[in-house]
């Protein structure tokens, strides 16, 4: 086979030629030729990856980075995730984990290695590594693959390296709670609290559906309520499933809606702190977590204890796994499978029934608390009764 390379000796450094005045002055890990038996070294191992197809110059440069390199192209793969995340094609919250598994766990396992060279044995060393609960190795393996999946999509890499095979996540342990649970909770809510949180109990929404809600999005009229945007942190955004959907509007909860002040602007938010902007990322979950502790309730979730509440009980009043499915707006009916174990006596309708706001149906102690509440915090005594002096007002 003819020579692919020589090695030469110029003002007492060593340095590789290759065929189209290609030059060579270092190994793969940059270190200057500091005898004529390590540029023969390099050479040999040169002449190996011609013949693999995975030869790239820019590995031996001192400063220059092939996009080979696969600390340079995970910095170019989150470079076009962020892209991605700002035309609404990836959630900010997956985005963030995406950022984490690269910085934390991708870049310092397989720094600078070409990815051509990656192969099964050093992806399976990689998975073997991870000391974490499966489903979060289930999330870490999904990002890497679809980095090394995007790297063949690009022709980056000739080939896709074989992955290990997929953990199993074993399904997780079921919580929610029932509508006796849920009433004593919400005794110890603050009226702001119970306002929005029966929202999301009432209506299944995601926290961040729950915080995107504008008075537009309800018609009095027609006793709806249409789901159309979230917050993704702080950014408002489409719903998770991207799909808008029409929930007919739950009587308790207008009952409520009614009784207190609010903007005319259809675009103004219905949760609102009191400079009249949307309460934070983790307002529900707080107020949630101190009533729950109140309440002596075992350890059950916002998430769990409304969205994941009103499909288990409508589960178990016998609600048609399609009625569930379209009334949380999944975009899957595998996804309203889960609850299907729940069911256990004929159909009914989805939505709970308890009138948390009916007097009649709480003991006066829970009244005088809930008033007393209420008026600390500027709201007339008819808050609960769904009444005011002066009927319904509105705040320009």
């Amino acid at each position: 086979m003819p020579a692919l390379g020589k090695i030469y000796k110029n003002r007492g450094r060593w340095f590789i030629r290759l065929p189209d005045g290609i030059q060579i002055y270092c190994d793969k890990q940059h270190r200057s030729f500091y005898s004529k038996q390590h540029a023969s070294w390099t050479l040999a191992q040169i002449h190996g990856e011609i013949e693999a197809g995975t030869f790239d110059a820019d590995f031996y440069a001192k400063k220059k980075k092939s996009v080979a390199s696969f600390a340079v192209y995970a910095e170019q793969w989150m470079r076009n995730c962020e892209r991605r995340a700002k035309r609404g094609e990836l959630s900010p919250t997956y985005l963030v984990s995406l950022r984490g598994y690269v910085k934390n766990l991708f870049v310092p396992y397989f720094e600078n290695m070409n990815m051509m060279e990656i192969r099964g044995r050093n992806l399976k060393y990689f998975y073997l590594g991870l000391d974490y609960a499966p489903k979060t190795l289930w999330n870490v393996m999904t990002a890497l693959h679809k980095l090394f999946s995007d790297a063949f999509s690009e022709e980056v890499i000739p080939v896709m390296p074989k992955f290990p095979e997929s953990v199993s996540v074993p399904e997780p342990s079921w919580r929610w709670a029932d509508e006796e649970q849920q009433d004593l909770i919400f005794q110890h809510l603050k009226p702001d609290a119970l306002f929005m949180i029966l929202f999301a109990a009432t209506h299944g929404t995601r926290p961040g559906e729950t915080r995107g809600l504008q008075h537009g999005d309800i018609d009095l009229k027609n006793d709806t309520v249409t789901i159309q945007g979230a917050f993704a942190y702080n950014d408002l955004r489409t719903t998770k499933s991207k799909r808008i959907r029409v929930l007919p509007l739950d009587p308790g909860w207008k009952q409520v809606y009614l009784s207190r002040p609010r903007c005319l602007n259809p675009q103004a938010f219905v949760f609102c702190n009191g400079k009249g902007k949307p309460h934070g990322r983790d307002w529900q979950r707080g107020q949630w977590n101190a009533a729950r502790n109140k309440a002596g309730i075992a350890q059950i979730n916002l998430y769990a204890g409304t969205r994941h509440s009103i499909a288990s009980q409508a589960a178990n009043r016998g609600a048609s796994i399609q009625a569930i499915s379209a009334f949380l707006g999944h975009s899957a009916l595998e996804l309203t499978k889960r609850y299907a174990h729940l069911a256990t006596s004929a159909l009914r309708q989805v939505q709970r029934k308890a009138d948390v706001c009916n007097p009649q149906k709480r003991g006066t102690k829970w009244l005088i608390v809930q008033l007393k509440n209420a008026m600390s915090l500027g709201y007339e005594p008819g808050f609960f009764l769904g009444i005011t002096s002066a009927g319904p007002q509105a705040l320009t």
